[in-house]
């Protein structure tokens, strides 16, 4: 915002007068002088009987010379010296009269420079404020723009809410149903009790053959017992069958008294292959899906543990409402990531709800 300077007071005109008083005081001296020069000028007046000089000599007669000054020029010297003495006098008390008017102005002009000092000090103080005032207004401009830019998104937020709103109110409300199910009194599963296996990872469902698997390595460590029962320690791998393979370790244990020789699965584990097919989802909860066709084949009051990672929980949730349908018993058995299927004689049975 531009702002125009206040005008300057008009000050007073000192110099001007000051010339003038010097001429006058010029034209007087020259007056003087003059007056001074005429007066010394002026004739002698003498007696008006001068003394008759007269010489000795008889042939020659002096001439006697009367030195007598007119009436009328004196009279006139002394009237033109009276009226320049007069006018001296006058001069002089002009003279002083411009003095004193002089020191008259000079002394006002003083008053005006300290008024104006003042009213300059006053004007720098009040410029001072409103260029406060001025970077106020302007941050309070500012302060405004932004309150009145936050206003006008906050009424754009709330028509597209108001807009939404109205467009949720036309729909029709759609009733969700909550099921609720007691969750049974989960028991441990027998050694004799029939249980069939399956895999959830990745949001994937797979059978795991364990019986085959089982009878597989069981069939093998038959073939290689005279081996297993002279070293200590044997390892072995069966399948693939149905996209898994088994692992194994054989430990031969001995009696104290070394009468007797055991030889025991220390520890096996299901690993799945590269290749192996598993049902999404959408394709097992499908009336057809193979998990669906696994289940059927199964005998009645039958165990379906679930082997679940932690990236396939909700889909357990779906394939556990589907097996308790068909009357089956569930049991779960939750692993970490990246951690395989393992058995051991040392391990826990299946808790089935």
């Amino acid at each position: 915002m531009s702002r125009r300077p206040p005008p300057a007071e008009q000050q007073f005109g000192s110099d001007s007068f000051l010339d003038v008083v010097a001429n006058v005081v010029g034209i007087l001296i020259i007056l003087m002088v003059l007056a001074g020069v005429r007066a010394s000028r002026a004739p002698v007046t003498l007696t008006p009987n001068p003394p008759t000089i007269t010489t000795d000599e008889p042939k020659e007669l002096a001439s006697t010379q009367t030195l007598t000054a007119s009436p009328d020029d004196s009279a006139r010297h002394r009237e033109e010296l009276a009226a320049l003495q007069s006018q001296s006098e006058s001069i002089q008390d002009d003279l002083n009269v411009l003095r004193n008017a002089t020191a008259d102005r000079e002394t006002r002009l003083s008053e005006l420079q300290s008024q104006d000092a003042a009213t300059r000090n006053r004007l720098a103080s009040v410029g001072a404020n409103l260029e406060q005032e001025l970077s106020a207004l302007e941050q309070n401009r500012q302060k405004l723009e932004h309150l009145n830019a936050a206003a006008q998104a906050v009424r754009v937020k709330l028509k597209k809410q108001q807009a939404e709103i109205a467009t949720v109110e036309k729909q029709p409300h759609k009733v969700q149903t909550l099921q609720h199910r007691i969750t049974p009194v989960s028991r441990v599963l027998k050694e004799n009790e029939t249980e069939l296996h399956f895999r959830c990872f990745g949001g994937k469902v797979a059978p795991v053959p364990v019986e085959e698997l089982v009878g597989r390595m069981k069939t093998q460590m038959e073939r290689q017992k005279d081996f297993i029962v002279r070293a200590k320690r044997y390892s072995g791998v069966v399948g693939p069958v149905r996209g898994f393979s088994v692992k194994y370790v054989v430990e031969r244990e001995e009696s104290f008294a070394g009468n007797f020789i055991r030889v025991v699965v220390s520890q096996w584990e299901i690993v799945p292959e590269a290749d192996l097919e598993a049902e999404s989802s959408e394709a097992a909860l499908r009336n057809d899906s193979e998990f669906r066709n696994e289940i059927r084949k199964a005998e009645s009051g039958s165990t379906i543990t679930f082997w679940v990672y932690p990236d396939s929980f909700s889909l357990y949730r779906q394939l556990q409402a589907i097996a308790h349908r068909e009357g089956f018993t569930v049991a779960a058995r939750p692993m970490p990531a990246g951690v395989p299927i393992m058995f051991s004689p040392k391990g826990s049975r299946s808790a089935a709800q």
